[in-house]
């Protein structure tokens, strides 16, 4: 006896289909190892709800025709339902959907005319039409396959501002709302508050509409920069917790054109306050408006695509990881709350205080009394293995340069900005090849002076180990003069 008729489309969700019909999801993981990550119940709860047949078969890289009958085939076979297909792709007749293949074709020869000069209005029409039915997500994965193919993705952000028109900001973002002390509820937490600090920033520019505003208005709107340049916190958290993690699972593409907006971002915040400083008022509000549009407009990207990536892509355990790195980089004008906490997870850390000792050139010392030293140094130390994949760094109390153990393992080329990363990959080079055993920098930053320096490292036999990284603020030590003898602890 037969059961219930059902309707089925290429629009039909992928959730409600798994909750009727269980079955469907072994199937479904043996069509692509993208669907695995369909056996957590939290992802079945969430995205898949959202996600439909057709945006589910771009994430495999299946024909969307092909999963659907594919699917059709399997509640005939394992259920009495009865399954009519309505309007295959969900589009009326005689419209084409492009495949995967071909999406990506087209979206890189836009890339390629905007790089030869073509203007963003000029292909705007046809962007739409290309990404008019896909998710936010399904175009981090475009952006992915393009760098994979060597397009840089410094041309890809050039669409970003293209990516924002297309998604509507009614949509939601497809995750749920988060418990406060989740990463990703107080990443949006900072948002709101990056919108509104934003906002009157905008409107204080605005008002500056000749000189004597301009010079009633200029410490308080200096001061109003400064407070929102605590957003650099928030992308810093992401780029050294959420960036290798993604990384770590494939998705290379989003967090280097992402980066890349960040840099920008920066940038502008000295550009404003070196126009501010100068006391050029036209200058001065027309780099607030490009600054509170970017940050308006990042906001937007992050939580209709980096947001929901990240969240059908880590476990709870990776959500942990995360968690707990947040401290040493610090937080944007948020606190996190507490109702979600981070499960401790075993992080293969050795157990202290055991009777292991660690054999040094001169003495022998507990591991936990190594680490403690290293913690006391009055520096940064940052250890980068022969592989080019950071392996330590020091925990002191004030880092020059945030770090989190989101980095570990991370190619070291990633945990830098992509305008230094040839200095970085020629020290490296040199270190390795022994042309060089020391590189040498130093920078001037929020008022203090920073003294880097690269030494190559090596064993006893020559061979090299890596490159260990030192950063300290000198400042004060610049600044002494004549002696002291004598303890002044007074």
């Amino acid at each position: 006896m037969r059961g219930i008729t059902v309707e089925v489309s290429l629009k039909t969700k992928i959730g409600g289909l798994l909750d009727t019909y269980p079955f469907l999801l072994d199937f479904l993981t043996e069509q692509s190892p993208q669907f695995s990550q369909l056996k957590s119940p939290i992802l079945r709860k969430t995205l898949a709800k959202v996600t439909s047949i057709s945006q589910a078969a771009f994430l495999g890289g299946l024909a969307p025709d092909e999963l659907l009958l594919g699917i059709v085939g399997q509640i005939y076979l394992h259920s009495n339902d009865s399954v009519v297909v309505v309007n295959p792709g969900g589009r009326e007749r005689g419209e084409l959907r492009l495949t995967r293949e071909e999406r990506i074709k087209a979206f890189k020869d836009i890339v390629t005319r905007i790089h030869q000069g073509e203007s963003l209005d000029a292909v705007r029409s046809e962007f739409h039409d290309i990404l008019k039915d896909v998710s936010p997500v399904e175009v981090g994965a475009m952006e992915q396959a393009l760098v994979a193919d060597g397009i840089d993705e410094a041309e890809i952000k050039k669409l970003c501002n293209l990516h924002v028109e297309l998604f509507d900001s009614s949509l939601s973002s497809g995750i749920p709302e988060m418990m406060p002390g989740h990463p990703l509820h107080t990443l949006q937490a900072e948002n709101r508050e990056a919108e509104s600090r934003a906002a009157h920033l905008h409107n204080a520019a605005e008002r500056m509409s000749d000189d004597l505003t301009f010079s009633a208005a200029r410490s308080g709107v200096i001061l109003a920069v400064e407070d929102l340049s605590a957003l650099i916190r928030h992308y810093e958290r992401k780029e050294n917790q959420l960036f290798p993690l993604m990384e770590s699972y494939g998705l290379t593409a989003p967090p280097q054109v992402m980066w890349a907006i960040h840099d920008d971002i920066r940038g502008l915040f000295k550009q404003v306050l070196g126009a501010l400083n100068d006391g050029d008022r036209d200058v001065s509000v027309s780099l607030i408006t490009e600054l509170t549009i970017a940050i308006r407009d990042l906001v937007y990207k992050e939580e209709q695509i980096l947001f929901p990536m990240a969240y059908e892509t880590f476990s709870e355990e990776d959500w942990a990881r995360v968690r707990r790195g947040e401290e040493e980089i610090g937080f944007a004008w948020v606190t996190p709350g507490d109702e979600w906490k981070a499960e401790e997870y075993d992080t293969g850390t050795p157990p202290q205080g055991g009777e292991d000792l660690v054999y040094l050139s001169a003495g022998k010392l507990r591991p936990e009394v190594v680490d403690a030293i290293l913690q006391s140094l009055p520096i940064d130390l940052s250890f980068v293995d022969a592989q080019d994949r950071v392996a330590y760094f020091s925990q002191t109390e004030h880092r020059i340069f945030p770090r989190s153990e989101g980095i570990l393992g991370r190619e070291v080329s990633r945990c830098h900005p992509s305008q230094s990363v040839y200095m970085v990959e020629k020290i490296l080079e040199k270190f390795r090849s022994g042309e060089r055993d020391m590189a040498e920098f130093w920078i001037e930053m929020k008022g203090s002076f920073i003294h880097i320096r690269f030494y190559a490292i090596r064993q006893r036999d020559g061979e090299y180990a890596g490159c260990l990284e030192v950063a300290q603020d000198v400042t004060h030590i610049r600044g002494l003069q004549g002696q002291q003898r004598l303890l002044d602890w007074e």
